[in-house]
């Protein structure tokens, strides 16, 4: 890798009134993360490939820079709207079979919406500054926020983008339940419209604006009559109020929801990609959670790049958008495939810095905390406290290493206040009276030399390896398989007699346990319940797992659980199986057979 390819560039902003808090750091340069290639789905043939990244959406932004730069058409953001809440995935075990109550809920911590005022607008501040670079001439943002954040956010927006680019504050206006009588509703969220330059790319909308009668123009006009609704309607010009379009769950018929939380409806991302990009355009969601801006941008043949930090997100979102290409992909003809809106029917998932050891980093910070008895805390520095120590719970995903060190150091210094001076020692130093803990996943050999040289602060540092404390975590249980392989003549069966999943069976005894009516516990009476897809590459390259036979089952259905497959030519293959289960689980084994 050559020095280009470890730092990209940032623009500075321009000097305009600016928003100020504690920690204010713009972005000179940004480290280059390089990203690895997992899977790929679609028409394996194509030449070209949208992206799906897991990862920190900063490290894939950055990524993306020496490629992208300049070369997006239209980015769309949902980040966080620092709500103060945990938002929560139902999951149901699968099929109308499961004895017990038919709804069989657990219930799946996805993400937290908890932030330190200052930590968040630095967050969102070094994001603007990157989706600046990537955007083309021509090209927009849009960000979705509400009260909460929406006037700090703008204020940021105007400095980086320049407040002559504000193009629309527009207002989505929604009826749902939970009318609050102590205040006026709070029913709409805001999405402000910035564009990179005056040259941005906008396509008129209009939307339908229903009569209460019968209007002359109605036998001229014929195709202005709404047969469902049985009403007359203008194409009118689309304000920057939108009331006509129905959140997730409240329109008759409406079968989006997907059970995923904060997920927008597709008709709002609709609006949004035609109206700032053209067919073949390159779309950006870095906050895709459930996929939607990913999905709708399939279905109207643009281009588009995802990002989530939440495997389950991505887990979410490859599901809905492996189903729309397949749909697609029987629809229409190969020549429609290479020409219609130079459309791409395949895209691949990529890991940035590899988060490949927690599913779930929110749901394992807990459990730790939980297992050691920490007091969880609110505050930037720290999680909790432990037997009169602060603790800090470092990324379960990775090992500890000096950079950590250094930060958490930093850390206890800009917080230094919060202990108690307990004596001084010889050299005039204070020696306080709390500690600090860190707990970890592993670490780096030298971090325990690097801690006692580097560690000045007065203030005792202890270092906690789960790896060596708590050997039997169930968080780090994998599920379990017996599969059968079988080639012969040039045909190869798979056939998945049993699936275990620790975690899951450990959360629905747990669900179970809160029933009072015994009678209403779920029991699984087959292990194809539990299974969420199944994905097999019957010539596996260990690299990119690439999935000829795809098995995603409804809600309401269950997988096949036998499945075969004609090579086209004799020889040694090597069979990759990759089985989720319902809470996002994965369960990966390869086989080598001679068919």
């Amino acid at each position: 890798m050559n020095k280009q390819d470890k730092a990209q560039t940032v623009s500075k902003a321009k000097g305009r009134p600016m928003l100020t808090w504690v920690g204010k750091k713009p972005l000179d340069k940004i480290e280059y993360f390089p990203a690895q290639e997992k899977e790929v789905y679609g028409d394996k043939s194509s030449k070209e490939f949208n992206k799906l990244f897991w990862g920190d959406n900063l490290q894939v932004l950055s990524h993306l820079l020496k490629e992208y730069r300049g070369k997006i058409d239209l980015i769309y953001i949902d980040p966080p709207f620092d709500s103060k809440a945990d938002y929560i995935k139902k999951v149901k075990i699968k099929g109308e079979k499961t004895e017990g109550t038919q709804q069989s809920i657990l219930e799946e911590k996805q993400y937290t919406d908890i932030w330190e005022n200052d930590e968040y607008l630095q967050f969102m501040y070094e994001r603007f500054l990157v989706i600046k670079e990537l955007l083309s001439e021509t090209g927009s943002l849009y960000v979705h926020c509400d009260y909460r954040k929406d006037s700090y956010l703008r204020i940021i927006l105007d400095e980086v983008f320049g407040e002559e680019n504000l193009v629309n504050e527009i207002i989505w206006g929604y009826r749902t339940g939970g009318i609050s009588k102590g205040t006026f509703a709070r029913k709409h969220d805001t999405i402000l419209f910035y564009a990179k330059s005056n040259k941005f790319k906008f396509n008129t909308q209009f939307y339908k604006s229903y009569q209460q009668k019968k209007y002359n123009f109605s036998e001229k006009y014929p195709e202005l009559y709404d047969k469902e609704k049985q009403k007359w309607y203008h194409n009118s010009v689309c304000r920057d109020v939108w009331e006509d379009i129905f959140p997730i769950g409240t329109e008759p018929g409406n079968m989006e929801r997907g059970d995923y939380p904060t997920q927008k409806p597709e008709a709002l991302l609709k609006r949004v990609i035609e109206a700032s990009s053209d067919p073949g355009g390159i779309v950006m969601d870095c906050f895709c959670g459930s996929g939607t801006t990913l999905a709708v941008a399939q279905k109207l043949g643009r281009r588009w790049i995802g990002c989530d930090i939440n495997i389950g997100a991505i887990q979410t979102s490859s599901k809905r958008l492996a189903s729309i290409i397949e749909a697609q992909l029987g629809k229409v003809s190969a020549k429609l495939i290479k020409d219609d809106f130079k459309r791409l029917h395949a895209f691949k998932v990529l890991n940035v810095n590899d988060y490949d050891i927690f599913k779930n980093e929110i749901e394992a910070k807990e459990i730790v905390m939980d297992m050691y008895g920490v007091e969880p805390i609110k505050r930037s520095s720290f999680d909790g406290i432990l037997d009169n120590n602060f603790v800090k719970v470092m990324p379960l995903n990775r090992v500890l290493n000096k950079l950590d060190i250094k930060n958490v150091l930093k850390n206890i210094n800009d917080s230094i206040d919060s202990f108690t001076a307990k004596s001084t020692s010889k050299s005039g130093e204070e020696v306080y009276q709390e500690g600090v803990i860190l707990i970890c996943s592993g670490a780096e050999l030298d971090t325990e030399n690097y801690l006692k040289k580097e560690n000045n602060t007065g203030v005792k540092v202890t270092i906690r390896d789960i790896l060596n404390d708590k050997k039997n975590l169930i968080f780090k249980k994998k599920p379990e398989a017996k599969i059968e392989v079988k080639a012969k003549n040039s045909e190869l069966s798979v056939v998945i007699k049993e699936f275990y999943s620790p975690i899951l069976m450990r959360k629905l005894e747990l669900e179970n346990e809160k029933m009072i009516d015994k009678k209403a516990q779920a029991k699984v009476e087959d292990f194809k319940q539990i299974i969420e897809s199944v994905a097999i590459d019957v010539d596996y390259d260990s690299e990119l797992f690439n999935a000829e036979i795809i098995d995603l089952p409804d809600k309401k259905e269950i997988i096949k659980s036998k499945y075969k497959y004609h090579y086209p030519k004799k020889g040694k293959y090597t069979i990759a199986i990759k089985i989720v289960d319902v809470l996002g689980e994965e369960y990966f084994e390869t086989f080598n057979v001679t068919a």
